[in-house]
C-alpha cells in the first residue's frame, strides 16, 4: 500500500491552465543539474521548474532567449537523426 499524500501541498499550474506534454531528451548531466536545482527551489516539480525558469528569463531579459545553430558544432541540430 503506497504512503498516503493527504495534506501535502502540490505545486500546480494556475487553474484552468492545460499542460502540455512534450517529449523532452536531456544529457543526464543536464537532467540532473536540473533535477537538484528544482529540489533546492523548494522540492518543485521539474516541469514547475522550468516554468519558473523561463519566466525569470522573460522577467529578465524580456524574453527567451533565442539560440543560432552553430554549423561548425558536432552537435546534433535536430532530433530527426536521433
Amino acid at each position: 500500500m503506497s504512503a498516503s499524500n493527504a495534506g501535502i501541498k502540490r505545486n500546480r499550474l494556475a487553474a484552468g491552465v492545460k499542460a502540455s506534454r512534450p517529449d523532452i531528451r536531456l544529457d543526464p548531466t543536464t537532467y540532473e543539474a536540473f533535477r537538484e536545482a528544482a529540489l533546492a527551489s523548494g522540492n518543485l516539480s521539474f516541469s514547475l521548474y522550468l516554468e519558473r525558469l523561463a519566466d525569470e528569463l522573460r522577467k529578465q531579459n524580456g524574453s527567451l532567449p533565442i539560440f543560432t545553430i552553430d554549423t561548425s558544432s558536432t552537435e546534433v541540430a535536430s532530433t530527426a537523426a536521433a
